[in-house]
């Protein structure tokens, strides 16, 4: 299926202002396991957007503070992070364990494999054919400003955009896809450029033969 742009219209993500989540980055990454519990950043995450409200049993930090001692190893406490990450009593860093917080890295990947031009298209092709809506959540009060995005029964379950649970969305599948359609239109861009110097350059000519009579 062929998507039509038109020239000079960038297709901008839908998640603007999203950033890449590393909590490790953190001051709290070298670790000591002979060291007394202090608190630590959980991963959080993958894709960092905004606070999403407090979890259900875990009671938000008052003085708590990365890398300040604590006395109960295994306690949690919500920081109102922006990335959704947690503090928790521990004497590694959760973030530097095997499995910890999912990482870009090629080092940490294996079975990597670009996308061809096709298959970059045909993600592309899922962004612009998302449907979009507004809605309110069922425990919402009314009259709550209402959420923008799409709705998962509206998708295939193969889409990246949908977590493996079927029930949230895949941040990161989902920001990978705009960027697909960013690039395509880039490249689509691109080639209405280079359409219409060669076109200019043909016009300058012809006008040059046309006063040379």
């Amino acid at each position: 299926m062929s998507v039509r742009v038109l020239p000079g219209l960038l297709l901008l993500p839908l998640v603007v202002g999203f950033t890449t989540c590393n909590p490790g980055d953190d001051e709290d990454s070298d670790t000591d396991p002979a060291a007394e519990p202090r608190w630590f950043h959980t991963c959080g995450d993958p894709v960092c957007s905004e606070y999403s409200g407090p979890t259900e049993g875990v009671a938000l930090c008052t003085s708590e503070a990365v890398g300040e001692g604590c006395s109960e190893e295994g306690a949690t406490c919500d920081p109102e992070d922006s990335c959704n990450a947690m503090l928790t009593c521990a004497t590694e860093d959760p973030t530097q364990q095997t499995g910890g917080c999912p990482i870009s890295r090629r080092a940490y990947k294996h079975d990597i494999r670009y996308l061809s031009d096709a298959e970059r298209a045909a993600a592309a092709a899922q962004v612009l054919e998302m449907p979009l809506a507004t809605w309110a959540y069922n425990h919402e009060p009314a009259g709550q400003r209402a959420h923008l995005g799409f709705i998962i029964d509206d998708l295939s379950a193969a889409s990246p955009a949908v977590a493996a649970d079927g029930n949230h969305v895949d941040l990161y599948g989902y920001t990978s896809l705009t960027v697909a359609a960013v690039q395509g239109q880039a490249v689509q861009l691109q080639a209405a450029e280079a359409r219409i110097a060669r076109l200019e350059s043909e016009l300058a000519e012809l006008k040059a033969l046309i006063r040379a009579r």
